[in-house]
């Protein structure tokens, strides 16, 4: 979200860079800036004693500054950030984001929800048909979070995170126009960040080789401490030691050189077709060396010249403008963030995580919530003194209504006991007949195990278990119901309850198995009057494999057909209670025989279980 004011804060190794800037129209106008050092020894610091450093500066930065009012944007180093630059085919614009997600699963090195990312489409969107490029960076949520933890401590609370070279992009495209394609090269003290601006297109790189190498190789050269190589560094444009201690630099800065002119051979073999560098700006304290910008224009080949004014953006009433454009090269990204924080950039890659984003929005809900409230309460409030009156005048009326209610009440209960008492005795008729035939259900089932329990078999699925309809047993369905000459359907329920089970099982049984199971179930007369075997069905296999594994929790691993079995079984019960075997009294202790083989082991308790 764009703001009207905004401050851009660049957390660098060394110091702390803030830019405050107010919207004018379409540029910016720069009210205020700071620098706050948090420098510790590069070559002995540990993070835990960086991050302490840079609470201190962003706490020093906020008693000399109100950062509050606008937008907080700060930037990321380029270091800690992946990026990629990948083209896709010509697609509709609606369907860039579903590809871009796609893209970047494939190429990141480590998994999508491990990162937080954004894209910029690059090139290709104004014109149909054409290749789209985008640009892709992404940067561990890790990384992120200590980051934003440790300004949090500081009580700094940022709007938006951008990485550092494109805060670099978003400043010099907003304040002056690139008639051919460029080259920018900010020397920091922890990594050179490399920008190029090719017309709409634009490429990064971060770079290792910084300003603290060059520090390094003062302190080897000379033996001296590193904070004594560090302000011979910055004194050294005007030291009359200046060439002597250029030559001492002159290693690092052609390893830098090298580096820069390898990532333009990269980045001209990629658009080889569209490539136009012509010119370099370069960025940075270091380059306040007149040697080392001259060393620069040997070695590069390019037109190159130093970062050392502005063009469009101005500078507010009461500062002065030609200090700050002295340092300008050191507030390039802080002015780039600023700029972006009030909604100028042509970049907007924002790598703060969705879960902050979030809850910023609430808090800014907040406000328009709570005013919310109070319109929908003014009415209330309006109204009370109304309601108030209103509620005493029915509170008057109140007494004779209710001992009118009490009345009417009473006589409608007397209705209602009397008509109640009519009704009770088919009430109580109809509770003597529920439940009616339910014993006759625990006996079939206790005869059905009774019968299961001596048949040696391999287990099956049961299917069902269901009453058989009157008119089922009789065989009249549709329009022989009723005929002349059938027979009654009260006869048949007359006969006894008649009940179908059904069950499947992976092999047939032959003959002697039906006969024998049929058998065991007609011992149980005479409460079975009958029991009729139905004609097996074949299940087709792969319904059979569907049931088992349903009933086994597993896909089944035989691929078979199987076989349906169902028996009717009509069983009639005369109202006598089961009966009980008698208590078996004691007996004497028999001697020891010769043990007899044992039999063939059965399973254990109610063999009903075994129907799966």
């Amino acid at each position: 979200m764009a703001y009207k004011t905004a401050w851009g804060i660049d957390i660098g190794e060394s110091a702390i860079k803030a830019v405050k800037v107010r919207r004018s129209g379409d540029t910016v106008v720069i009210e205020d800036y700071h620098t706050v050092a948090c420098e510790a020894r590069a070559d002995a610091a540990q993070a835990g004693d960086r991050d302490f450093r840079v609470r201190s500066a962003l706490s020093e930065l906020q008693y000399q500054a109100d950062l509050g009012g606008g937008g907080v944007a700060v930037s990321l180093a380029g270091r800690d950030v992946f990026p990629r630059f990948i083209p896709l085919p010509p697609v509709e614009k609606k369907r860039i984001p579903e590809i871009v997600r796609y893209e970047a699963r494939t190429q990141m090195p480590f998994p999508i929800d491990e990162v937080v990312w954004d894209y910029q489409p690059v090139s290709g969107m104004d014109t149909p048909g054409e290749e789209v490029e985008v640009a892709f960076f992404a940067v561990k949520k890790a990384t992120v979070y200590s980051f934003l933890t440790n300004l949090r401590l500081a009580r700094v609370t940022p709007t938006l995170v951008e990485i550092t070279p494109l805060a670099l992009y978003n400043f010099l495209t907003h304040d002056r126009s690139f008639d051919s394609g460029t080259v920018v090269i900010d020397v920091g003290a922890a990594n050179t960040d490399l920008v190029i601006i090719d017309g709409e297109r634009f490429w990064t790189r971060s770079v290792a080789i910084s300003g603290n190498d060059v520090t390094r190789a003062l302190q080897e050269k000379y033996q001296i401490s590193f904070e004594e190589a560090e302000s011979l560094k910055r004194k050294a444009a005007s030291s009359t030691q200046a060439e002597k201690i250029f030559g001492a630099m002159k290693p690092i800065v052609d390893d830098l050189i090298g580096e820069i002119q390898r990532s333009i051979g990269y980045y001209k073999a990629q658009q080889s077709r569209t490539a136009r560098i012509e010119r370099v700006v370069l960025l940075g304290n270091a380059f306040k060396l007149p040697q080392l910008v001259e060393y620069f224009r040997k070695g590069l080949d390019y037109e190159v010249s130093v970062l050392d004014r502005l063009s469009k953006v101005r500078v507010g009433t009461g500062m002065d403008a030609e200090k700050f454009e002295a340092e300008l090269p050191s507030y390039a990204v802080a002015l780039g963030l600023a700029v972006q924080g009030v909604g100028l950039a042509r970049v907007n890659i924002d790598l703060m995580p969705g879960e902050l984003v979030r809850e910023r929005l609430l808090r800014r809900k907040i406000p328009y919530v709570a005013a919310s409230l109070f319109l929908l309460a003014l009415p209330l409030g309006v109204g009370y003194h109304a309601a108030s009156t209103e509620i005493d005048r029915c509170a008057a009326e109140e007494g004779p209504i209710k001992k009118r209610t009490a009345e009417c009440q009473a006589k409608i209960k007397e209705e209602t006991v009397a008509k109640d008492l009519g009704e009770l005795v088919p009430r109580l008729a109809a509770v003597g007949e529920a439940g009616k035939g339910r014993d006759e259900w625990a006996l079939f089932f206790d005869d059905l195990n009774g019968a299961v329990n001596q048949l040696e078999r391999e287990p099956f699925r049961l299917n069902t278990i269901r009453e058989v309809p009157p008119a089922e047993v009789a065989g009249l369905i549709g329009e022989t119901l009723g005929k002349v000459g059938m027979p009654k359907l009260e006869d048949i329920r007359a006969r006894g309850l008649t009940i179908e089970v059904k069950f499947e099982k992976d092999t047939g049984f032959t003959d002697n198995d039906v006969s024998l199971l049929l058998g065991l179930l007609e011992k149980q007369k005479p409460r079975v009057v009958d029991v009729t075997g139905r004609q097996p069905e074949i299940i087709p296999v792969g319904e059979l494999i569907g049931h088992r594994a349903a009933a086994e929790g597993s896909a089944a691993d035989k691929a078979v057909g199987g076989w349906a079995y169902a028996f009717w079984l009509t069983y009639r019960w005369d109202g006598s209670p089961l009966p009980t075997a008698p208590a078996a009294a004691p007996k004497a202790p028999e001697p020891k025989a010769k043990p007899k083989p044992r039999p063939k082991p059965r399973a254990k308790g109610d063999d009903l279980r075994k129907i799966e």
